[in-house]
């Protein structure tokens, strides 16, 4: 071993010149995995590190419609102090309905006790305490309100200006910067609105049936915050509330990092899955120049297994210096993404560096570059020294047998790779399906490479094409000939394209659906908080708008799935996906008719007169993902009143269309009794939406109205900059297919090079040869970009069609434009190497002969 390292450190000391695309592209893929679970562990600890003040409290419980009762209450002061607040939508107003100066907007409220905060500080513009600016004026004319500068800048309110919510008129005390408890536990629709709990009792908001939610955090001064809700739970088993505790602090950002890192992992295996063809190219090119060396080792007395280590501990050491530049790379990036995203966090990023992670990543690379270098050592390896002299200046004939042990070593590290795809997501199916689509794809396009070259084998066959076209003759010769890089090319660049083209496909119908086909089709508002005694005066206020159209109205309760099958729910049991359903309390609703857009698909629809025991119709999804089907049982606790009602029917519905439709419906009659309020969609052209808000705000003035154009807009912005993060993790994998072209490109230099020379003296023109060899990467590319626009266009149906249940749109433009691109990149990169290989002199080549 010691004339193994000797030899192997020895043929180093020319440079790495031969390796660059090799610890490129390990050092590309690791940095992807390294930067996602270091940015991934940066917001983790910050949540940690800020988990009280997030949470509000050491606990946090949460219900609708319910307050706490005087025994749960005495039972949480007698382990801590605990503070009471209350939230709702509601619309803010400036000015009066009618008045020149009217305005209104969609706001968050939230009333707080004198308790309030028990973590952290609310900080104000001011800077004065909290019930200093909450306070009640002097002349009772008015409550002190904070609001946040989003909706100050909406209303066009300033410090001092006045606003009303309800009946009730505040004073803007301040702007609100930043406040205790909001860690993303719910979706806000609107600014923040902060006033004090006897205020909101003044707004007259607090109605028979309002959707006002109840937050009482608990700072736990006796015992442990788990003990005590183990004892909540043991004294209270059919309490309606939701408890979180400080692992589960901020929900919402642990829910967005586990999806970003997944996204950004399974990136970073695509990088490192086409990198590896990268990786293959590389030793493969490096070992054909050292074709002379390793025969004279042989020559001379070197055992296969020498020369094997020799190389194999020369590329070890030079993949272990790729995979430690994306690991450094990798492993600063909290340091750089901390600034850019703690403005968009709750909360401060414990920047540092995270070894779990860099490990992770560091394990990817070294298994990529196992399980795609050996193969072309081990041919080394297994080729005779008689083979490698004839072969010194061409395409080697090296011998397929790797032997038992080679084959073993090639399973393990594939088995590896698969492993730790597994083992470090939660979201198994995610997983499987990259691992089992990554191989379908690689073979795939391996197939197709061979059908590329079968084609041009055929084609050289026939006289009407070849005849008289050398330069055609020379493209389809080079396409299919012993040593051609069209499988290296084809799959390199195809497997990158196939995630472009599937990122592009799926902004390009999220765009299109919400910016063209959900205006259309959609409501323009949705009115909720409908008292039953306002429903009249609001239907009158919509037909007096001209254009306005009520489309759908519907009676909602608040209520929560508290049993399946007669067993109480397990949430734990219920899929993931579907867990919403069981966590608190959910709308339901009774109805006769099927509503619009849904369709049975399983089951019968109860008549229209029907008036027997409850009923239930179920979203097909969300049965599903609960277990239960059709016979089964439902039990929904409404105020503590349980109904249970049997399934009678599935349905499918389209979420995307924006249709007013419930994921619960019960039948006629189940519901009766129960506090009522009214959801109603309105369609209104935009050149009257000013007109129907206030006719509706006269009659209703406590109803929030959801401006359907309003969220698309916001939602919109959101996919823009969500999109541009997937288009550069995308551009990722393209990069390594680029590496890997560069790399192919490489391995053929030299034999390009000869052929070039050969030609030439024979006679052949440059432009000839130019000619030529662009017409056969021409041919690459279109192949190679049509493959890819229909595996990543399938793709991007499935995940459409099935994962984000939206309407597929094909979008011939950009699969037009992919494939464009495709045979330019291809084209011009082969145009590259071709142009060296033409100004490669003629004489040293041929004194070789």
């Amino acid at each position: 071993m010691a004339v193994v390292v000797r030899l192997a450190l020895r043929d180093l000391r020319g440079g790495v010149r031969s390796f660059r695309i090799l610890m490129a592209c390990l050092a590309l893929g690791v940095f992807a995995i390294a930067a996602a679970g270091s940015t991934r562990m940066a917001v983790e600890g910050g949540i940690a590190n800020n988990a009280q003040i997030l949470l509000g409290g050491d606990l946090e419980i949460s219900q609708t419609y319910r307050t706490l009762d005087a025994d749960q209450r005495a039972m949480l002061q007698q382990h801590g102090e605990i503070s009471e607040a209350q939230e709702l939508r509601v619309m803010a107003r400036r000015g009066t309905v009618g008045s020149a100066d009217w305005a209104q907007a969609l706001a968050e409220v939230k009333a707080v006790d004198q308790g309030y905060p028990l973590f952290g500080t609310v900080t104000l513009s001011t800077g004065q305490p909290l019930a200093t600016a909450l306070a009640r004026q002097a002349d009772g004319s008015s409550w002190g309100a904070v609001i946040e500068p989003a909706l100050a800048s909406r209303l066009g309110l300033a410090v001092g200006d006045s606003f009303h919510i309800g009946d009730a008129t505040f004073r803007l005390s301040a702007l609100l910067t930043s406040e205790p408890g909001r860690g993303g536990a719910r979706l806000a629709l609107g600014p923040r609105v902060m006033i004090t709990l006897p205020a909101l009792a003044d707004t007259g908001l607090l109605q028979l049936g309002s959707l006002v939610r109840e937050v009482v955090t608990v700072r736990v001064t006796s015992g442990t915050p788990a003990a005590l809700v183990r004892s909540l739970n043991d004294a209270f088993p059919h309490a309606a509330w939701e408890i979180r505790q400080l692992d589960d602090a901020s929900p919402g950002i642990t829910r967005f990092m586990d999806t970003v890192t997944l996204y950004l992992t399974l990136v970073g295996l695509t990088a490192l899955l086409v990198g590896g063809l990268g990786v293959a190219n590389a030793i493969h090119a490096y070992l054909q120049g050292r074709i002379a060396t390793i025969a004279t080792l042989k020559t001379l007395g070197a055992s296969s297994a020498q020369v094997l280590w020799i190389y194999l501990l020369q590329i070890a050491l030079l993949a272990l210096a790729g995979v430690l530049i994306g690991v450094v790379l990798g492993g600063g990036v909290p340091w750089v993404a901390g600034p850019l995203l703690e403005p968009l966090m709750p909360m401060p990023l414990e920047i540092g560096l995270y070894p779990a992670p860099l490990a992770l990543a560091a394990g990817f690379g070294l298994l990529t570059a196992l399980v795609f270098g050996l193969w072309p050592l081990l041919r080394s390896r297994a080729t005779p020294a008689a083979a490698l002299f004839r072969t010194a200046e061409g395409e080697s004939d090296a011998g397929r047998v790797i032997g038992l042990a080679g084959w073993l070593v090639l399973a393990a590290g594939s088995l590896g790779l698969v492993g730790l795809t597994l083992l470090t997501t939660d979201r198994k199916i995610v997983a499987i399906g990259f691992v089992v689509g990554a191989v379908l794809a690689l073979v795939l396009f391996r197939l197709a490479a061979s059908g590329l070259m079968a084609v041009a084998r055929r084609l050289m066959a026939l006289p009407a094409v070849v005849q008289g076209r050398p330069g055609v003759r020379l493209a389809l010769s080079n396409l299919h000939r012993s040593g051609t890089q069209t499988p290296s090319l084809v799959v390199s660049l195809g497997l990158g394209l196939t995630v472009l083209v599937t990122v592009a496909l799926i902004e390009a119908n999220i765009s299109h659906q919400i910016n063209e086909t959900l205006p259309k089709q959609g409501p323009a508002f949705y009115f909720i908080d409908l008292q039953p005694d306002q429903l009249d005066g609001f239907r009158q206020a919509v037909r007096a708008t001209p254009q306005a159209e009520i489309l759908n109205d519907a009676g909602i309760v608040r209520g929560r799935i508290s049993a399946l099958k007669g067993q109480t729910v397990d949430v734990e049991a219920v899929e993931p996906d579907v867990q919403w359903a069981v966590r608190g309390d959910r709308a339901l609703t009774s109805a006769a008719e099927l509503p619009a857009g849904a369709v049975v698909s399983a089951g019968q629809w109860w008549a229209a007169d029907y008036a027997g025991p409850p009923q239930v119709s179920l979203a097909a999804s969300l049965a599903k993902g609960l277990h239960v089907g059709l016979g089964d049982s439902l039990t929904v606790n409404v105020l503590g009143r349980e109904i249970t009602g049997t399934i009678t029917s599935l349905r499918e519905v389209q979420w995307s269309s924006l249709a007013m439709n419930f994921a619960v419906i019960l039948s006629p009659g189940a519901l009766q009794g129960a506090p009522t309020t009214w959801i109603a969609s309105v369609a209104v052209p935009p050149t009257a939406e000013d007109a129907l808000q206030r006719a509706v705000a006269e009659v209703a003035p406590n109803a929030s109205a959801l401006s359907i154009r309003q969220t698309l807009v916001t939602v919109s912005g959101i996919l823009e900059q969500a999109g541009l993060a997937v288009r550069a993790t995308a551009l990722v994998t393209l990069c390594a297919g680029a590496l890997v072209l560069g790399g192919a490109l490489a391995a053929g230099q030299r034999r390009r090079s000869y052929e070039s020379v050969i030609l030439k003296v024979l006679g052949a023109a440059r432009g000839d040869i130019l000619r030529a060899h662009l017409l056969e990467y021409a041919l690459i590319g279109l192949a190679t970009g049509a493959l890819a626009v229909l595996v990543g266009g399938t793709a991007a149906w499935a995940v459409l069609r099935f994962v984000m249940r939206m309407d597929w749109l094909a979008m011939p433009g950009v699969a037009g434009g992919v494939v464009a691109v495709c045979v330019l990149l291809v084209a011009l990169a082969g145009l590259w190497a071709t142009g060296r290989a033409l100004a490669a002199k003629a004489a040293p080549l041929l004194r070789q002969e």
